[in-house]
C-alpha cells in the first residue's frame, strides 16, 4: 500500500486536473477522505484510458468507412456518406448525433437525399 503522503499528493494532483481553471474544493483531508478520494481517481484514470481507447477505435473505423465509401464512389460515380457527414462536421463542430438539433438532422438528411438524387440522375 501507498504511503498516505504519496496518496494525498496524487489526490490533490488530479483534484487539480478535474478542476482545471476553477479552484479545487476544499475537503477535509484524514485518512478516510483521502481514501475515497485516491479510489475515485483512480477509477477515473482507468475510465479515461477506456475511453481513449474506444475513441481511438472510432477513429480508425472512421478512416476504414471512409476509405471504402470513396472506393464505392468511385466505382459507381456516387457520393460519399463520409463527405458529407465530414462537411457538416466542419460546419458545426458537432461530433455525436445527440449534439444536433432536430433541425440540424433535418438539414443532414436533406443534404444526403439532395445529393443521393444527382447520384442517380448521373446513372
Amino acid at each position: 500500500m501507498e504511503p498516505q503522503e504519496e496518496r494525498e499528493t496524487q489526490v490533490a494532483a488530479w483534484l487539480k486536473k478535474i478542476s482545471g481553471d476553477h479552484p479545487i474544493p476544499q475537503y477535509e483531508v484524514n485518512p478516510r477522505t483521502t481514501e475515497i478520494l485516491h479510489h475515485l481517481s483512480e477509477r477515473n484514470r482507468v475510465r479515461d484510458r477506456d475511453v481513449y481507447l474506444v475513441i481511438e477505435d472510432l477513429k480508425q473505423k472512421a478512416s476504414e468507412y471512409e476509405s471504402e465509401g470513396a472506393t464505392f464512389s468511385q466505382r459507381h460515380g456516387c457520393f460519399s456518406v463520409s463527405s458529407v457527414l465530414s462537411s457538416t462536421i466542419r460546419e458545426t463542430g458537432k461530433i455525436k448525433a445527440t449534439d444536433y438539433t432536430f433541425e440540424e438532422k433535418i438539414g443532414v438528411l436533406f443534404r444526403l437525399n439532395a445529393e443521393s438524387v444527382s447520384c442517380s440522375s448521373e446513372n
